[in-house]
């Protein structure tokens, strides 16, 4: 209010000027004459420009470099036309320069149509990402409402596109009627987030709440009554967030429907970022470690070879699992360097300590199945192993029965690639979900690796135990191999013995190893 007196004092004698001559008058031969109001106006101008370019000063981080010079060359523009009339009072220039300032100062700044998003007509990601910016780089204090959308993926198979689309309208306009809509931004299909300054903190609690009252009741579409799950939580600017890298992580981040509320929301994505953070530091850095758990023959309980399994010490984090690490791996496009850093480590392992004195058959190595399918896949394989000179069946690739149908003719065409050359192929976590047959078939697999689940249900249960007789009988019917992995108990290989499986591996025989202790093992 302090900082608009000046501009209320120079309209007050402007407009009061017919009554009192302060601005200016015309004297009796109608020659125009400045008077005390008009030099005041153009001091009250100085204060409002010298503020106004200080604020672009202060606010120069916050810009990009064309708005930077966008912006200074129209107060240029407007400070050279407004002196000009000031020193000769016959050249009318200063509303031009003042109009061109301004339509230029709007051309720079407000270019709206980049930065909505077409369906919503909310603010898009380019807007959230330069807005947030913009606030941590002014220090400006707000709080951010994220609204994350859970079986946004599930709803989209269900309903159709065109109707998700209405699904996120309607959730756009159950906002709006909260807020201002230049409040909200929609920065990914998955999420919304509603922003409001310090002096709103009050109306964040009374948002969260009739928020998730909203989302626990069901949207109505088409005649149809459809449930919305989604996680509200709030986080702040500075004080949560401190740089655009993590708010924008937050923001991109599709949040599993297991993770229960608000807190363990934001613990989840939290870790979710210091393990994408560990990966990319520790492929980096040699940071991973392989590590090896025997197999074993069954008929005379010698060794038969190992699995090849990758670990990661993280120096902040500590021992990070690979059923945490590995699917974000596989999400962030990084699970193939991981998947031929193994690989190169059991090659460097075989060629120094296996292939002269023939201990063991082969070393079990997992590959993903997004490496498979790409192009190349084959020759980049073989490249690798040719590098160490090693015989190729001293390798047996596990590809996991998790793979879609659509799949199965690339997959079957690599896998006849690399059994022709040599390398043994197995079917791991056979038993898992739902086993797809057609893998089986189609991928002529050498072994066929029965996940633990289905030898633990069968040593607690009889329906276990008819599910895994049966198992086994069809596959060596089909002419394979069985390993069984989660072998922990002396009951569990009496059970294995009597349907007379191929393979063995569990914490009977042996934990998984690092490589020194499994040097040891073999020679012992």
């Amino acid at each position: 209010m302090l900082l608009q007196v000046p501009f209320f004092i120079t309209e007050i004698i402007a407009l009061s000027n017919p009554f009192t001559n302060w601005v200016f008058y015309y004297d009796s031969n109608n020659v125009f004459h400045r008077n005390t109001g008009e030099y005041f106006i153009y001091w009250a101008a100085i204060f409002y420009f010298v503020l106004a370019f200080f604020e672009i000063l202060f606010s120069w981080k916050a810009l990009t470099h064309r708005k930077s010079v966008a912006l200074i060359y129209f107060f240029f523009i407007v400070f050279i036309g407004v002196w000009i009339q000031y020193k000769f009072i016959n050249i009318r220039c200063e509303l031009l320069a003042e109009a061109l300032g301004m339509m230029g100062a709007m051309l720079a700044v407000e270019n709206e149509d980049d930065r909505i998003d077409a369906g919503t007509r909310l603010y898009n990601r380019r807007a959230f990402q330069m807005d947030v910016h913009n606030m941590l780089v002014m220090n400006e204090h707000s709080t951010l409402i994220f609204v994350k959308i859970l079986n946004a993926n599930k709803l989209e198979r269900i309903a159709r596109s065109s109707n998700y689309d209405l699904l996120i309208l309607s959730c756009a306009e159950f906002f709006k009627s909260l807020i201002p809509a230049y409040q909200i931004y929609h920065p990914t299909r998955e999420t919304f987030v509603l922003i409001c300054s310090k002096n709103e903190s009050s109306l964040v609690e009374k948002l969260i709440t009739t928020i998730e009252n909203r989302f626990s009741n069901i949207w109505e579409l088409n005649d149809s009554a459809i449930k919305l799950d989604a996680n509200v939580f709030q986080m702040s600017i500075p004080g949560d967030l401190k740089n655009i890298d993590d708010i924008m992580y937050i923001s991109d981040c599709i949040v599993p429907s297991s993770v229960a509320n608000n807190n363990a929301t934001i613990e989840w994505i939290m870790r979710r970022s210091d393990i994408e953070k560990a990966i990319r530091k520790n492929i980096a850095n040699d940071g991973f470690e392989v590590y090896y758990q025997p197999t074993i023959y069954m008929k005379d309980f010698k060794l038969h070879g190992a699995e090849a399994l990758i670990r990661m010490k993280d120096k902040e984090l500590g021992y990070i699992s690979p059923e945490e690490f590995i699917p974000i791996a596989e999400q962030i496009g990084m699970v193939e360097q991981i998947d031929d850093y193994v690989l190169r480590e059991v090659c460097n392992f075989i060629k120094e300590n296996i292939q002269t004195n023939n201990i063991i058959d082969c070393i079990n190595v997992n590959l993903s199945v997004v490496q498979c399918l790409k192009p190349g896949f084959f020759k980049h394989i073989t490249n690798i192993v040719d590098e160490y000179n090693i015989d190729y069946s001293m390798i047996n690739f596990e590809i996991t029965e998790t793979v879609g149908a659509e799949d199965y003719d690339i997959l079957a065409t690599v896998a006849h690639k690399l059994k022709s050359v040599g390398f043994s192929i197995s079917m791991d976590d056979y038993g898992t979900g739902y086993s797809n047959m057609e893998g089986i078939f189609s991928l002529d697999f050498n072994v066929i690796k029965i996940d633990k689940t289905l030898l633990w249900n069968a040593e607690n249960h009889e329906r276990g135990r008819i599910i895994l007789n049966n198992t086994v009988k069809m596959i060596h019917d089909l002419g394979c191999e069985i390993l069984v992995e989660g072998v922990e108990t002396e009951k569990h290989v009496k059970m294995l013995q009597d349907l007379n499986v191929d393979y063995l591996q569990g914490y009977y025989f042996s934990k998984p190893i690092p490589k020194a202790q499994f040097i040891e093992y073999m020679q012992k």
